[in-house]
């Protein structure tokens, strides 16, 4: 893999949001690049320091109501659909029918 390849899927590589076969080219790099594995743990760094830093905020049940408004005024297509009361069901295939 290139350097620039790796450096662009570190982020999505820490998350473990990758193939495996995908996961081990990235570890095999990082084994053979000083610069790539550099830049990791310089991203693994930042990322603990913000988790430290960063405590769940707090917002009023006003505040949210409000902001929570605003959005349905503001952004009708973001509502969430209704769901149906009933539930619906798949069409047969041919295959359903075997036994």
């Amino acid at each position: 893999m290139k350097c620039t390849e790796v450096r662009e899927l570190l982020g999505n590589y820490m998350d473990q949001e990758l193939t495996e076969s995908m996961m081990q080219r990235i570890e095999r790099h990082l084994l053979r690049c000083p610069a790539c594995a550099y830049e990791a743990r310089s991203l693994e760094q930042a990322r603990q320091l913000l988790r430290q830093g960063v405590e769940t905020p707090m917002v009023s049940e006003q505040l949210g109501e409000r902001v929570l408004r605003h959005i349905a005024e503001h952004f009708p297509h973001l509502q969430t659909a209704h769901q149906p009361e009933e539930l619906f069901s798949l069409p047969l295939l041919p295959g359903d029918f075997e036994e």
